[in-house]
C-alpha cells in the first residue's frame, strides 16, 4: 500500500453459506456456489479511488473499478480497459486504446478523458491523497514537480488524444510501470458523473458508477459490511465467475476462525495462537505475507536523532524470538527495508532481501551496550515512548518484548509503551507526535521503490523524518537508469543506506497463515498492490 502506511490482512468466506450451510454439501446449488465472504479486519475508509487508503478499500475500488492494467494471479500485469499500447519516443510516449466495448454501469462509455481527469486528482495537492507520489513513481510527466506546487496539474504528461486514445508522457522509462497503473489509485473516475454528482461522489452506492467486474449494492460510507454483484456491464462480464462478494469487518481472529469451522467461511487468515490448532486441516496453507514490520523513529525528537543510540535499541531486539516463540505464524525476520518474494536480481536471480547488508539489523547484545556506551556520552535520553495499536493482537507482545530486551540490554533506558487505535497511531505518525511506533509498510507495486521512496527527504510520507542526501541522490540517480542491473545495484546500496542509519529498523516480514477451503481456485493474495482480485476466483 501508502505515502500511505499499513495494508491490513483480509480473509474470505462464503456469503451463501451464512444462510445455507457448509459449500462442500453437494446438495448445495451452482447459485449458491457462487457467493464468497470477504471477512476483513479494517473497516472501509473511502472508495473514492484517490482517496482509498486502507487495503479493504483498495480491495473494494480495484474490483468495482479496473485500470488499463490488472494483476493475474500469478502477479503478473496484464491489459485490461487498455486493448493495446504502443510505445514511441524511445519509450517516452505511451499511446493507450482503450476497449471499444468498456463501458460505467450508467452505460456511458469509459472514455480517456475518464482517466486524465482522475489522475490528475491524484496528482493534485490540493487533494492530498495519499498515493500522489505514484504518479512520480510511474515517471509521469511533471508529476513530481505538481504534487510539490511547482507546475500547474493540467501540466500533468496525461491526455485525450480523442475519445479512446489515452497518451502518456513520461520524464523517464520505468521498468514496473504496468505493474504500477494496475494499482487502484490509477482506476479512472467518470468525469461527467462526478461532476454532476459533486460532494456526494462516493459516500454511498447510489453515487457510484462502476466499470469494473462488479458493482456495489446498498452500501454508505461507514458500513462495515460491503456488498459487491457482478457487473453486467463489465466487458468481460462472461469470464467472471463469482456473482457475489460480501466484505465483512471482524476484528477478532478467533471469531473468524470459528466461521470457518462452522462453515460459514472459506478463506480465513489465522494469528499466530490458531496456527497449531488448525494445522492438520486440509485447508491450512502458510508463507510469507505481504508486510515488513518495522520500530519507526522519530528522528526530529531529540535523542532518538542520535544514531548511536539508533543502533543501540536495534541490536537489542531478538527478531529470531519474536518469530518463532511470540507470533508463531511463519513470519521470518527481516534485515531488509524490502520484503523477501518481491524482486530479484536480474544478474544473478537471488531475492533483494537475501542480499541487504545485516548491519544495525542483527541481534547482538555486546554491539548494543558498545552503542549505548557512545551514546550516553551525547545524549541525556533515558527513557522514550514505543507507540503501537490495536489492530493486531500480536502487537502489544511484540511491544512488550522489545521493552525487555532494550531495558535488559541498554541499563538505565526504560521505555513506555502506548497502545492507540490505528487510526491514532497513523495521526500521530503524520503529524510527528510520538517518540517511536511499530508500523509495518506493504508495497503498492513489484519494485524497491515501493517501499524506499517513503524515505526520501521530501517525501509526505517520511514519517520518521529522516533524511540523508546520499539516499536521495541514489534514488535519483536509479530513476535516470535504464540499464536494469546496474538499477538495481543502486537501489541495493539505497537500501543499505537506510538500514544503517537505524531510523526504521525491520523486524520481520509477516507470516500469512490461512484456511482455504479447497474448491476455491483463483484465488492468490498478492505480495504487491491490492491483495485480491476476485474476477479471476471461481468456486469448482
Amino acid at each position: 500500500m501508502k505515502k500511505r502506511a499499513i495494508f491490513a490482512t483480509a480473509t474470505l468466506a462464503c456469503f451463501g453459506m451464512l444462510l445455507t450451510g457448509c459449500q462442500n454439501n453437494s446438495n448445495s446449488s451452482n447459485k449458491e456456489q457462487s457467493k464468497i465472504t470477504v471477512v476483513q479486519d479494517v473497516p472501509v475508509d473511502s472508495l473514492d479511488p484517490v482517496l482509498a487508503y486502507q487495503n479493504t478499500s483498495s480491495t473494494v475500488v480495484d474490483n468495482i473499478n479496473e485500470g488499463l492494467y490488472t494483476i493475474d494471479p500469478k502477479g503478473k500485469a496484464e491489459l485490461a480497459l487498455a486493448s493495446k499500447v504502443k510505445s514511441s519516443n524511445h519509450g517516452l510516449t505511451k499511446t493507450y486504446t482503450i476497449r471499444k466495448n468498456a463501458k460505467w454501469s450508467n452505460g456511458d462509455p469509459v472514455t480517456a478523458d475518464d482517466f486524465v481527469f482522475s489522475w490528475r486528482r491524484l496528482a493534485d495537492p490540493k487533494i492530498a491523497s495519499a498515493f500522489n507520489f505514484q504518479p512520480g513513481a510511474a515517471g509521469i510527466k511533471n508529476a513530481d514537480a505538481i504534487v510539490a506546487g511547482k507546475k500547474p496539474v493540467k501540466s500533468l504528461g496525461v491526455s485525450a488524444k480523442d475519445k479512446k486514445t489515452l497518451v502518456v508522457e513520461l520524464d523517464r522509462e520505468v521498468p514496473y510501470l504496468s505493474k504500477l497503473l494496475a494499482f487502484s489509485a490509477f482506476s479512472p473516475v467518470n468525469h461527467q458523473y462526478f461532476k454532476k454528482v459533486g460532494k456526494k461522489f462516493a459516500q454511498d452506492s447510489k453515487h457510484l458508477v462502476y466499470e469494473g467486474p462488479y458493482q456495489l449494492k446498498d452500501w454508505k460510507s461507514g458500513d462495515n459490511n460491503v456488498n459487491l454483484v457482478k457487473n453486467p456491464k463489465y466487458w468481460n462480464a462472461k469470464n467472471v465467475n463469482i456473482k457475489e462478494v460480501k466484505l465483512n469487518v471482524i476484528t477478532d481472529p478467533e471469531k473468524a476462525a470459528i466461521a470457518y469451522q462452522n462453515g460459514s467461511a472459506d478463506y480465513v487468515h489465522l494469528s499466530g495462537q490458531l496456527v497449531s490448532k488448525y494445522r492438520k486441516d486440509k485447508g491450512f496453507k502458510n508463507k510469507v505475507g505481504n508486510f515488513t514490520q518495522y520500530v519507526m523513529f522519530n528522528v526530529k525528537k531529540p535523542g532518538l536523532d542520535n544514531a548511536d543510540l539508533r543502533k543501540a535499541i536495534s541490536a537489542s531486539i531478538d527478531r529470531q524470538e519474536i518469530t518463532k516463540h511470540i507470533l508463531k505464524d511463519g513470519s521470518v525476520p527481516t534485515h531488509s527495508m524490502v520484503m523477501k518474494d518481491l524482486v530479484t536480481n536480474p544478474k544473478t536471480g537471488k531475492d533483494f532481501a537475501d542480499e541487504s547488508t545485516t548491519n544495525y539489523s542483527q541481534y547482538s547484545p555486546t554491539e548494543a551496550k558498545r552503542y549505548w556506551k557512545k551514546a550516553k556520552s551525547s545524549t541525556q535520553l533515558r527513557s522514550f515512548t514505543l507507540l503501537y495499536d490495536d489492530s493486531d493482537p500480536s502487537y502489544a507482545n511484540v511491544a512488550a518484548y522489545i521493552k525487555a530486551q532494550i531495558e535488559k540490554n541498554l541499563p538505565g533506558m526504560k521505555v513506555n509503551l502506548q497502545q492507540v487505535s490505528k487510526k491514532t497511531r497513523v495521526d500521530k505518525m503524520m503529524k510527528a507526535n510520538y517518540d517511536a511506533t511499530l508500523t509495518r509498510w506493504g508495497p503498492d507495486y513489484a519494485d524497491p521503490t515501493a517501499i524506499l521512496s517513503m524515505y526520501q527527504s521530501k517525501n509526505d510520507s517520511n514519517y520518521g523524518r529522516w533524511s540523508n542526501a546520499e539516499f536521495d541522490q541514489l534514488l535519483a540517480d536509479s530513476n535516470q537508469m535504464t540499464n536494469q542491473a546496474k538499477r538495481y545495484d543502486k537501489l541495493l546500496k539505497a537500501n543499505n543506506v537506510l538500514i544503517n542509519s537505524a531510523s526504521c529498523p525491520p523486524l520481520y516480514q509477516n507470516g500469512y497463515p490461512i484456511l482455504i477451503r479447497p474448491n476455491i481456485k483463483g484465488l492468490e493474495m498478492h505480495i504487491a498492490g491490492v491483495p485480491f482480485v476476485f474476477k479471476y476466483a471461481s468456486i469448482k
